[in-house]
């Protein structure tokens, strides 16, 4: 790992991850304005973070109702097997679902959780019962219909970061 990616994080470098999180859009000159750095050093340490590692992306945050996608869900899922070939067959099933929009292995009662977004329920029980209980490597699901979403980010929470 180089100097760059051992570097810790200041708090220009905590302040400028705080706004592109909000901003991901916000180039080195409008940044500027908020971090009391010139543009040039805004540009060079956004240059720096990202080679580090520490913005892996910056995507654009869609807004599922206006597209026709605002039925979300989560399910819980208990593996038939843990062997690797299995947890390897898993993984690129989950991958190949454009609906599967988050997947986490979990420690306690289930092995993975998705967080799933269809236009509708239809198609969500399609999702369900046609590709996750029809994986061989899934031995049960459980799942949660999102009624309402109360809170969705992707920031994180920034007076936690070490830049370790």
């Amino acid at each position: 790992m180089d100097n760059a990616a051992r570097r810790s994080l200041d708090r220009f470098d905590l302040k400028i991850l705080e706004v592109w999180q909000e901003r991901g859009d916000i180039g080195a000159a409008e940044l500027a304005q908020v971090v009391p750095l010139s543009a040039s050093q805004c540009a060079r340490r956004m240059q720096q973070l990202r080679h580090a590692g520490f913005v892996r992306a910056v995507p654009a945050v869609l807004d599922g109702d206006k597209l026709g996608i605002g039925f979300s869900a989560y399910v819980l899922l208990t593996m038939a097997s843990h062997d690797p070939e299995a947890c390897e067959a898993f993984h690129a099933r989950i991958h190949a679902l454009d609906e599967i929009v988050e997947c986490q292995k979990l420690a306690g009662s289930a092995d993975m959780i998705v967080k799933v977004a269809t236009h509708d329920l239809a198609a969500f029980n399609r999702l369900l019962t046609q590709k996750l209980l029809a994986a061989p490597e899934v031995a049960t699901a459980h799942s949660s219909i999102v009624l309402e979403c109360v809170k969705s980010t992707t920031r994180l929470p920034l007076r936690f970061a070490t830049g370790d």
